[in-house]
């Protein structure tokens, strides 16, 4: 008994490798109307704010974590994106002071977006795992 134990648990070890891989591929497509529409909710003068939103690189110990925001690595320059979604005060040399508002282009693009990538993962995750469970 303990030798058909040991293969039940050997053949799911295997039948699991690079399963995470794929997950996070199936969830990355499944997000990418997120991105479109945080890069078309933006409003830039250079296009460096348009051009870092993205997937962020994930941490290694959320391997299928997917997250979106400006990049700020690399080539990247998406550091003002705190200043373009929350606003800020712009005071000029002669007191005057200019009042910008925010433009939370991620929340927007986020909200707009979450039921359809939603059911889009809830179907791509199932595909993967019926695909998983035929092998």
């Amino acid at each position: 008994m303990v030798t058909g134990l040991n293969n039940i648990v050997n053949k799911l070890k295997n039948s699991t490798k690079g399963l995470e891989a794929k997950a996070y591929d199936v969830i990355k497509k499944s997000a990418q109307p997120i991105v479109s529409d945080a890069q078309a909710g933006i409003n830039s003068r250079t296009g460096n704010l348009r051009a870092s939103i993205g997937f962020v690189e994930r941490n290694k110990r959320y391997k299928s974590a997917v997250i979106i925001g400006p990049r700020t690595y690399g080539s990247w320059k998406g550091y003002h994106a705190y200043l373009i979604a929350g606003g800020w005060k712009r005071q000029r040399y002669d007191g005057s002071v200019t009042i910008v508002p925010p433009n939370p282009f991620l929340a927007r693009a986020f909200d707009k977006n979450k039921t359809t990538v939603k059911t889009s993962i809830e179907k791509g995750l199932s595909e993967l795992i019926s695909k998983q469970i035929k092998k």
